[in-house]
């Protein structure tokens, strides 16, 4: 794999960088939810395995295009820029989500709880997401993000009322959530000024 050094990057490469990262863990997400609906309503057997394998991946996929394509030299300086220390514990809050989601299978267990807590904590970072760039562009970043954050953490509540409550409804409105999740992902586009201001790099 080709590494770079961090901080290397034009304002605009980091724009474009980051709205590829942002459409392809949404892209993931819709297909994850698309595959929890499917398996909720008995429509293919397989589907269940097939999200949580997805989860796990999403969250490898991350922590990849954080730190390997970078030379290790630079991976403590990735951790101190404190947006990217986010995006460390988001790829691994995802990462362990799926793992529990495996380990357990289709069973409800203590292990069912591991993904709305993961989320709840995903869904609070983006809540005071740190953002690099100038004024005006941190400000709509935040509030792009505090939408998806909120969004987030309506999709974690659910999925405990689906695992307390057994009750399909919650587990349907969980996938459809998360699936507007994904789309908010999408469609994000980085505000014009990100990244010209860098902070903690």
């Amino acid at each position: 794999m080709k590494t770079h050094r961090f901080g290397s990057h034009t304002p605009e490469e980091m724009r474009r960088l980051s709205n590829l990262g942002h459409s392809v863990e949404g892209a993931l997400l819709i297909v994850v939810s698309a595959l929890a609906l499917a398996a909720q309503l008995n429509l293919a057997a397989w589907a269940n395995t097939a999200w949580q394998i997805l989860i796990l991946v999403a969250g490898i996929l991350l922590l990849i295009l954080i730190y390997p394509r970078h030379p290790l030299q630079d991976w403590r300086a990735i951790w101190n820029d404190l947006q990217q220390r986010e995006h460390t514990i988001i790829a691994f809050a995802i990462a362990i989500a799926g793992a529990a989601e495996l380990i357990r299978g289709a069973a409800i267990s203590t292990l069912a709880f591991v993904t709305p807590v993961a989320m709840m904590l995903i869904g609070w970072l983006f809540l005071a997401h740190a953002q690099h760039g100038t004024g005006a562009a941190q400000k709509r970043a935040l509030w792009l993000h505090r939408v998806l954050g909120i969004t987030i953490l309506l999709a974690a509540i659910l999925r405990v009322g689906a695992l307390v409550t057994r009750d399909e409804i919650y587990a349907i409105l969980w996938s459809l959530v998360l699936f507007a999740a994904g789309i908010q992902l999408i469609v994000y586009r980085e505000p014009a000024g990100a990244f010209e201001e860098m902070h903690g790099m």
